[in-house]
């Protein structure tokens, strides 16, 4: 082959290598960019998809934060108060409150007699058992679910009064809750310091003072007065022409009474 020819081969195969290249780089060019675009997309896809996590997670967070442990709390306390109570309940009065009732509806606090009546409602037991200061001082068949019964022998101040029913075989009992009552038989004092019996005033109105017990009410006709700590009370009575009739009444809770009474005699000037 003469050179001439050779370079013209030469510069083909040249030519050649150059058209079959630049096709090759512009794909290689375009793959990369492709890719580049590909890895960007994903690249904020997970960007995003961690966002919306964190997003989850606080708020996740947030609700046992605020809500969970709450919940968790109460439930908690509800399951230790629940079983706190079964462990401190008598199991007598679990089977005493299947079993019967004994309910007592009236026991006076204060009397100023030596005898009281108790009622109240009795159900599945057969007798019951009355007692004052812890001395049984009368016994009553059950014969319906009412029951009114009179007792006696209280002592002069301060007893303690309760019942007990059972049945006839002795295998259950249930007894009440136990009531303090005062028995007062004196009556109250009632001192009366002003106005005196028949005094004349030329005044339309005039004092009336005095001192009693603690805890007593006092009525000057028939209108409450005040009573303080001490026992001391007062108050003013208006008047008409004449004679004025004051009525002066001391009552204590068991119903003991004590009254005095006045005349004043208002004379206008």
């Amino acid at each position: 082959m003469s050179r001439s020819n050779a370079g013209y081969f030469s510069h083909f195969s040249s030519v050649v290598e150059q058209r079959y290249r630049k096709p090759t780089m512009g794909v290689r060019f375009s793959q990369v960019a492709h890719m580049s675009r590909l890895e960007q997309h994903q690249q904020k896809q997970f960007r995003q998809k961690l966002i919306f996590s964190l997003v989850l997670l606080v708020a996740i967070f947030f609700v046992l934060f605020t809500f969970g442990f709450k919940i968790l709390i109460n439930t908690a306390l509800f399951i230790t108060n629940l079983t706190a109570s079964k462990k401190n309940a008598p199991v007598t009065d679990t089977t005493e409150t299947k079993y019967g009732l004994l309910d007592i509806n009236n026991i006076p606090s204060a009397t100023n007699s030596a005898q009281i009546i108790i009622s109240g409602t009795v159900s599945n037991y057969d007798v019951l058992y009355f007692y004052v200061n812890d001395s049984k001082v009368k016994e009553k068949k059950v014969d319906s679910e009412e029951f009114s019964q009179e007792i006696g022998d209280l002592k002069k101040g301060t007893n303690t009064v309760y019942i007990s029913a059972k049945s006839n075989d002795s295998k259950t009992e249930k007894k009440s809750p136990e009531y303090t009552v005062v028995y007062r038989g004196e009556k109250p004092k009632l001192d009366i310091s002003e106005p005196q019996d028949n005094t004349k005033v030329s005044n339309s109105e005039v004092k009336v003072a005095g001192q009693t017990d603690k805890d007593i009410l006092i009525k000057v006709n028939d209108f409450p007065v005040v009573v303080d700590a001490q026992g001391n009370f007062q108050t003013s009575v208006r008047l008409k022409e004449g004679d004025n009739p004051i009525t002066i009444v001391a009552i204590d809770d068991a119903g003991n009474s004590e009254t005095k009474n006045l005349k004043v005699v208002y004379q206008k000037d």
